[in-house]
């Protein structure tokens, strides 16, 4: 059995998440930043989901910028903000501020948490800062994992798919699959995730006592991660139109190799023109693009059954135009031959995939 869920902060203030309110069976609510924010809707959406007979779990945004402090200030700051709710909630540590490298750091935040509750947390992140750090010592201290990797950013409501593949974790936790959720009762965007267990999984990972006096100690046993059914590997997720899924795409390599930043990957969309464009994370504005020839990827055409292998490209870019940007890859198939959209085109891009370019 699986749980579906809402994770929301002060974006989604007033936001019902009551019996009669938005659907879920979980909800998990920002609660404090750094050493200094806290979230002024969290205590209202908290008792609320909670009096609902919804599951629940808080964060810390760990480093949240202007409060920054060390792993004890922070995860002090948090547990005094968070009093009421121990052992009614999990506790969740969100890793995705500017100290995405400082593994020690997290950890020991976890370990601070961990000794003054009796309660690991879980580790939240998303799939890009997994490949690019080694978190071996998180995931050996059984931290549970929840990872975000978003396959596509077309509006969709709840679904339970396989976690991504994740380095060090033997499994996931949780999955956060899209950041445009769409539920009745809150007319914006919404992330969306899957509980790999049941209510009464939930509670041993909250430390929430049965009625035998004792947090039960079994946890779930999720799926096993998706395999992406290419040689080439890599642990980017496949990602596919939802409106036609035989287009897919993905990469196999995204970052900095000495002077240059090297693209390379595939996509079985059909058209005239193959366009790599490198794009600001930040500012969602275009930094360069090259024109790629199709090569022959035959293990993507057996993984899908194509009629065709021409599918693959690889490309590099100078490195130093980037300095200083925070750069996103998106690949586009177009029958524009200046690598715009008229005439048709499929966009495939992942805005959790990034590289900070020193």
């Amino acid at each position: 059995m699986a749980l579906n869920g809402i994770d929301i902060a002060s974006w989604q203030k007033g936001i019902n998440v009551g019996a009669n309110g938005v659907a879920a069976d979980f909800v998990i609510i920002k609660a404090t930043g750094g050493i200094g924010y806290v979230n002024p809707d969290c205590d209202r959406a908290f008792q609320q989901a909670i009096n609902s007979g919804k599951k629940v779990a808080v964060y810390h945004y760990a480093h949240e910028i202007g409060y920054q402090g060390t792993a004890q200030q922070e995860a002090d700051f948090f547990l005094k903000n968070v009093q009421g709710y121990i052992g009614k909630s999990i506790l969740v540590l969100d890793w995705e501020s500017d100290n995405k490298g400082d593994v020690a750091w997290a950890k020991a935040w976890l370990d601070h948490v961990q000794s003054k509750t009796g309660v690991k947390p879980l580790f939240y992140t998303y799939t890009a800062v997994l490949n690019s750090y080694n978190f071996s010592s998180i995931a050996n201290a059984d931290y549970g994992l929840w990872v975000a990797n978003y396959g596509s950013d077309a509006p969709q409501g709840y679904s339970q798919p396989n976690p991504p593949a994740s380095p060090y974790w033997k499994s996931t936790t949780m999955y956060q699959y899209t950041s445009n959720g769409r539920l009745n009762g809150w007319n914006n965007r919404l992330d969306l995730n899957v509980f790999y267990g049941d209510k009464k999984a939930w509670d041993a990972y909250a430390g929430i006592k049965s009625s035998g006096g004792a947090p039960n100690p079994s946890t779930p046993t999720p799926p096993k991660p998706s395999v992406d059914p290419t040689t080439a590997g890599g642990s980017y997720s496949i990602l596919q139109d939802p409106k036609f899924p035989q287009n897919k795409a993905h990469l196999d390599c995204f970052g900095p190799v000495g002077d240059k930043l090297v693209v390379e990957g595939w996509h079985t969309t059909v058209s005239n023109h193959e366009f790599i464009i490198i794009m600001d994370r930040v500012k969602n504005k275009e930094l360069a693009r090259k024109e790629v020839k199709p090569i022959a990827r035959p293990d993507v055409k057996k993984a899908f059954g194509l009629s065709f292998d021409q599918v693959g490209f690889k490309t590099e870019f100078d490195l130093a135009q980037f300095k200083g940007r925070s750069v996103i890859v998106l690949m586009r198939a177009t029958n524009d031959p200046k690598g715009n959209t008229a005439g048709g085109f499929q966009d495939f891009y992942e805005t959790r995939w990034y590289h900070d370019i020193k």
